[in-house]
This record gives structure tokens, C-alpha cells and sequence, in this order.
């Protein structure tokens, strides 16, 4: 199994190091699955984020809160900040307000119920290398009756652009066409491994349904058997998906980006230790300056925990170098800048200290972040 979405990422030297080396396992095939195969290579495909945000200028991308914290943001200005009490629209997971223009990272679907114990979250945009794309993933409870102990049941929600219906065949078996009761009065049908079977390869299914726009949504399940009532599960999802683009909240602003750097297509935002590689949560977004990249990254300054059973050895025969970045700390968060193709290609914006200098930090209190990232 793969987990082509995840996004899940940490902060060290070395796990940079190892993350530019696990790019062959870290890119996958365009958006099909959402299976997690093992945690390493999540974690490496997750920890590659810096890099693929900078070099694809587009990448998996981002987070939401816990269930406690899920609530929407309302209306307001430019640099509101509002409690999570003072909930709006009922989605589940990340605060998230209005697409004014000023966010790097806007999805185009939240979810607006989970089953008890979905309290990770992962919010993506420009994943697999397609700037018009995002994702959303919310991590559930341990697998049920799993050998290992360690995988998680994971629920993806992706949203298609309009006029495009993603291809029947997914690989694996996955090829065939299987109609259901319609959700909320439009079509839906699995994506089954076999005629009239809606049941996907292994403990994964996919559900296909149409949005009030006309536009395709998919629910991807991973992780989750019969046992666990997967079909009603998804069915229910799918029916209480809030559809409307979304402005993700972030724990950084930027002022006035120097002239020729550009935010490129991908962001990220993953919330809980599942998702962020042990982190409470983690941010990131990517920028060019003609044709070199660079990704400022935001986590706690704090380090990660022990998530148990997560231990990310590196393969035999990895070689890794450094990756170069300059970090520095404010309000109890540590925000980095780096880049693959190193630091003087950005000389004429003063280097990753010019991005840094720009950046204001919103806390560790997400209740501060901000919606208005760019401005």
C-alpha cells in the first residue's frame, strides 16, 4: 500500500539529509490511492516536503486541527484572529475563512463530519505535482485487529477540477465501476475491484460523488475493514462535505515578499504528532525566484515526541547531504528557510535571511494564526 497524500514532516538536519534521498519513494504516481504502506516511507515522503514544495512548486499539502479544535473562521479582516468557540460553518478539523487571495494554501472541500477519534489532519494543496489540486486527510484511531499495531485508518477527501472525471482504472485491480444510492441526490458509485464488488484491494475502497458544481469529489478509506463500518462511514462523509474553496489558517505572515520571489503552487499545513512527524503541527510554503527554490517551514520550538512504533531507521546504503537552511525562533515557534539549490542564488533578495526578515510569527496558539498569510 502507498499514501501518495501524506504530509507529515519534522525539522532536523538529518531528516532533511534523508529526505532528499528518498525522493524515488516520495514521488508517487498522480493521485489514485491513499494507502499508507509503512511509516518510513511516509515519513521520508513526508519529510522530502521542503524539497518537493521547492522543486515541484507544487506538493502535499496541509493540516487541520484536532476535532476539539475544529471549528471554521468566521468573516473578518485582514488580520482577524478568532476563537475556535466562535465556530461558523460546522467543518470538521482546521479553522479556515475565506479565500481572499492572500493564502498560499486554499482547499476546496473541508469535511463537515468524522467518526469519534479522526483528530489528525492533513491539508494539502498542489500535491503530486498538480498546482489546481488539494486534499484533505484526517488520520482515525489504530487499525482494527492490525498485526503491527501501528497504522492508522485514514479517510482522504479530494476534490477534481471542473469537467474532470478521474479515470476509472486505479491500478490494483481497481477498474470497475460500481453504482450507489445517489448522495445528496447526485451520482456516486465505488471504484470496485471487481463487477458489482465495491470493495478496493485490501482494507481500501473509493467513493466517487458529485458536488453541487458539477464538479467529481472522491473519499478514499484506507485502513478500514467491514468491522469498522467503512461503506456507512463513507457514505455519511461524503454526504456532509462542506464544498466551498477555504482559506487554510497559518502560524506565520509574510510582508511584502522582495521583487522577482513568487509563492509557488504548493503549501502545507499538517496538525497532530501522526501527521507532523511528531510535532503538535507543522507549516510550509514554497516560493521561487526564477527558476531556484526556496520553502519556509514553521514548527514549535520544541521537540517532537516519541510517537510509538515510529522509529525511521535510514535504509542501507542511503547517502545523504546536508540540506541548506537558516532558522531562527519567535513566539515559541521555529521558522526556517532552505533550499536545494543552496543560498546564493538568492543573494539579490538577502538571502534566506530576506525571507526571514519578513516574516512574523502568529504563535503557538492557533487560535491567533491568521488566514491572511501573504500581505
Amino acid at each position: 500500500m502507498n499514501d501518495p497524500y501524506d504530509g507529515s514532516s519534522s525539522l532536523s538536519a538529518a531528516e532533511q539529509r534523508l529526505a532528499a534521498e528518498l525522493t524515488a519513494l516520495a514521488d508517487s504516481p498522480a493521485p489514485g490511492t491513499g494507502s499508507d504502506t509503512a511509516w518510513a516511507v511516509r515519513t521520508g515522503r513526508s519529510r522530502l516536503l521542503r524539497r518537493r514544495l521547492a522543486v515541484l512548486g507544487a506538493v502535499t499539502a496541509v493540516a487541520v486541527g484536532a476535532a476539539t479544535l475544529g471549528a471554521t473562521w468566521p468573516e473578518g479582516g485582514a488580520d482577524s484572529t478568532v476563537s475556535a468557540a466562535a465556530s461558523g460553518s460546522g467543518s470538521v478539523g482546521p479553522r479556515v475563512g475565506p479565500d481572499t487571495g492572500h493564502n498560499p494554501l486554499v482547499v476546496q472541500a473541508t469535511f463537515g463530519w468524522l467518526p469519534a477519534g479522526f483528530d489528525g489532519f492533513t491539508y494539502n494543496k498542489g500535491f503530486s505535482g498538480r498546482p489546481e489540486a488539494s486534499q484533505v486527510k484526517a488520520i482515525g484511531p489504530k487499525q482494527t485487529n492490525s498485526t503491527n499495531n501501528y497504522n492508522h485508518q485514514l479517510l482522504f477527501l479530494t476534490v477534481h477540477a471542473p469537467g474532470v472525471e478521474p479515470p476509472l482504472d486505479l491500478g490494483a485491480g481497481l477498474r470497475y465501476r460500481v453504482d450507489t444510492a445517489p448522495i445528496n441526490g447526485r451520482p456516486a458509485y465505488w471504484v470496485g475491484s471487481a463487477p458489482g464488488n465495491p470493495s478496493g484491494e485490501g482494507l481500501d475502497r473509493t467513493l466517487r460523488f458529485k458536488l453541487a458544481d458539477g464538479r467529481w469529489a472522491e473519499l478514499h478509506a484506507s485502513y478500514m475493514s467491514d468491522a469498522d463500518g467503512v461503506a456507512n462511514v463513507m457514505v455519511q462523509a461524503a454526504a456532509e462535505v462542506r464544498a466551498e474553496p477555504r482559506a487554510v489558517a497559518m502560524p506565520f505572515r509574510i510582508k511584502s515578499l522582495p521583487a522577482g520571489l513568487t509563492p509557488a503552487a504548493g503549501a502545507i499545513l499538517d496538525y497532530g504528532p501522526e501527521a507532523a512527524g511528531g510535532y503538535p503541527w507543522m507549516a510550509a510554503v514554497g516560493f521561487t525566484l526564477g527558476d531556484k527554490h526556496l520553502t519556509l517551514t514553521a514548527v514549535p520550538d520544541t521537540a517532537p515526541v516519541e510517537v510509538p512504533g515510529r522509529a525511521l531507521a535510514v535504509p542501507p546504503g542511503i547517502q545523504v547531504e546536508p540540506l541548506p537552511e537558516t532558522c531562527r525562533s519567535s513566539k515559541g515557534v521555529k521558522l526556517c528557510v532552505s533550499s536545494r539549490d543552496g543560498e546564493a542564488p538568492f543573494a539579490s533578495i538577502g538571502g534566506f535571511n530576506g525571507l526571514l526578515d519578513r516574516v512574523t510569527s502568529r504563535g503557538t496558539d492557533e487560535n491567533a494564526w491568521t488566514t491572511e498569510v501573504l500581505h
